[in-house]
């Protein structure tokens, strides 16, 4: 096997791209994020590119990582084979590696290695499910309307995003005003409104050669139960193919069956299930 590494967003896809977008929804994450430092090279620091080929030569496994976030992993079928030269890599360097997120065959995998390899131990942190849409089934939507966010919902969106990274993610963090205005001021953030009142929410992020990504859909609990959720991503959905792209994505946490059920009746179908795993020193 043989290791690359890769100086930038750029010669990582001109190396790894002709893998890559032959399955452009199943690998819509390394993909969006790639191309995102392609155009802006500084949205995150130190980033980490990598590629590991057969031994015909062919790339089997590409690797993307922008810390402090996981590793990110895509590949072939026999791309378990370059996973001992990647972590040889990254123990030997010592880049710090949180967890990885992948296809859930190539995840488990690789936290198996891992675990060999490092004496880590690897736990499952998220189970995932990317869905893919190219025609919107919903047609029948509750009162209200749909719309781009605008300056005057900055403050509802900090304090959604915050609520939906705990309740979603398990994150928690300090209401970050600045990052809802720059969504919001960029034309990602889009709501379902009853009159002047937003009810729910849904930003579209990762745009990439044929499909662009939806996500951080929330809707407060006092106004769930109503249709909103689905209102608002049927609508961005159609805004999105509307806009030029052949399909849209997204993923889902396969423990929260009933926004799965949701996305569905949008007409959003499974793809493939992902595994995000943590890491840690054993005890």
């Amino acid at each position: 096997m043989r290791l690359s590494l890769h100086t930038d967003a750029q010669t990582f896809l001109a190396a790894a791209g002709p893998m890559l977008y032959t399955r452009e929804t199943v690998n819509n994450l390394i993909l969006g994020v790639s191309e995102r430092l392609a155009r802006a090279p500084h949205a995150y620091e130190n980033p980490f590119f990598a590629t590991v080929n057969s031994d015909d030569g062919e790339i089997c496994l590409a690797a993307v990582m922008t810390p402090p976030h996981n590793l990110i992993l895509a590949g072939e079928p026999g791309a378990e084979t370059g996973f001992a030269t990647l972590i040889d890599l990254l123990k030997g360097y010592l880049i710090p590696t949180p967890g990885v997120v992948a296809a859930a065959e190539l995840a488990e995998q690789f936290a198996a290695d891992w675990t060999q390899l490092t004496g880590e131990v690897g736990e499952v942190s998220m189970r995932m499910r990317v869905y893919e849409l190219r025609q919107v089934s919903l047609s029948t939507f509750p009162h209200g309307t749909f719309q781009q966010a605008c300056p005057a919902d900055i403050p509802t969106i900090a304090r959604w995003m915050q609520a939906f990274e705990h309740e979603a993610l398990g994150k928690t963090h300090d209401l970050d005003i600045p990052r809802a205005e720059q969504l919001v001021t960029a034309g990602n953030a889009f709501t379902w409104m009853l009159g002047d009142q937003p009810v729910s929410m849904a930003m579209k992020s990762r745009p990439i050669a044929h499909s662009i990504t939806v996500g951080g859909v929330y809707t407060p609990p006092e106004q769930r139960c109503h249709g909103y959720a689905s209102a608002v991503v049927a609508n961005l959905s159609q805004h999105l193919l509307d806009e030029g792209y052949q399909f849209v994505n997204l993923f889902t946490d396969l423990d929260n069956p009933t926004s799965n059920q949701v996305y569905q009746d949008v007409g959003y179908h499974p793809v493939h299930d992902f595994l995000a795993y943590r890491f840690t020193k054993a005890a």
